[in-house]
């Protein structure tokens, strides 16, 4: 639901602020719509009005409030690029919407390997379907997002199902060719990946492994394979007190640059979406989310 807000809030609010409240009030208000505690939020107002954001190296950028869709900070926010393996958050979101075991196990194929990325798997190799989302959400391994696909509806339902999910969310600019990002065509806009990462943190599946520094997985053929995140933010200030990192994803290619999205929790429940595409190299990228973050968080105040 806040993922569709957001998404909604984000196609209007740069050119028509006027209307992105409107629509925020008309959801709040809406006796219809069913709201839950973690829903009603304060909304946020500016405390710092003379502090007009982070300037970044990114090429496109979209910073909010998670609950209410308020957009704090916005740089060529609809501007279509690629977004590499940010493309796993949908991957996740349509496996998870099978409501598959995930106990069951897979086997990779050769044809789950990409050729490009370093392989952490092998084909032959069997591991549970819980192991292989959490490989995928933690390290990023583009042979698991394959394997997901192929072995539940098959790769090219699962790609017609991760478009037809973006649409569902109302988000126009998403586009999925294959399920792991490793296809530049697998492209949207920095205001669309802050609805689609809205939206999988609702899955507690994806939320739980965003705070995994590391997994071990072990396959049925004993090996044991460690996974590293590929969020050095974790052990930044941004998930220690008074904060909490509850959602992240990373992605790079050649094309796409280095991209980020991630949801920050303050001590007070205040959540704020961070994504930022096609910035200059792998320390800008977490430079900047963690600016922007920290910068959201002080310029403003919720009431």
């Amino acid at each position: 639901m806040l993922g569709t807000l957001l998404g909604a809030i984000a196609a209007i609010a740069i050119g028509d602020p006027v209307h992105a409240q409107t629509v925020v009030d008309t959801y709040f208000n809406d006796k219809t719509t069913p709201l839950s505690v973690a829903d009603i939020q304060l909304k946020p107002v500016k405390k710092r009005p003379e502090s007009l954001g982070i300037k970044t190296s990114a090429q496109a950028v979209f910073v909010a409030d998670l609950a209410t869709g308020n957009v704090l900070y916005a740089k060529d926010p609809h501007k279509v690029m690629p977004i590499a393996s940010l493309t796993k958050l949908v991957t996740a979101m349509v496996f998870l919407d099978l409501k598959p075991d995930l106990n069951k196990t897979l086997v990779f194929q050769p044809e789950d390997f990409d050729g490009e990325s370093k392989p952490v798997f092998k084909p032959g190799e069997e591991i549970t379907y819980r192991d292989a989302l959490r490989s995928m959400l933690v390290g990023s391994v583009n042979a698991c997002a394959k394997a997901l696909a192929r072995t539940t509806l098959g790769e090219k339902k699962f790609v017609a199902a991760m478009n037809d999910k973006a649409r569902a969310l109302h988000l126009n600019t998403p586009i999925f060719v294959e399920p792991s990002g490793i296809n530049p065509r697998n492209q949207s806009s920095a205001a669309d990946v802050a609805a689609l990462i809205s939206s999988a943190v609702a899955y507690p599946e994806v939320k739980a492994n965003a705070q995994f520094s590391e997994v071990t997985v072990k396959g049925k053929s004993g090996q044991s394979y460690l996974i590293k995140t590929t969020n050095n933010l974790l052990g930044s200030f941004l998930n220690k007190k008074p904060y909490t990192i509850t959602a992240a994803k990373t992605g790079s290619l050649p094309e796409a640059g280095y991209c980020m999205a991630q949801i920050t929790r303050n001590e007070r429940g205040n959540q704020v979406v961070a994504v930022e595409l096609g910035s200059e190299n792998h320390f800008s990228r977490y430079q900047d989310i963690k600016a922007l973050t920290s910068w959201a968080f002080d310029a403003y105040e919720w009431r």
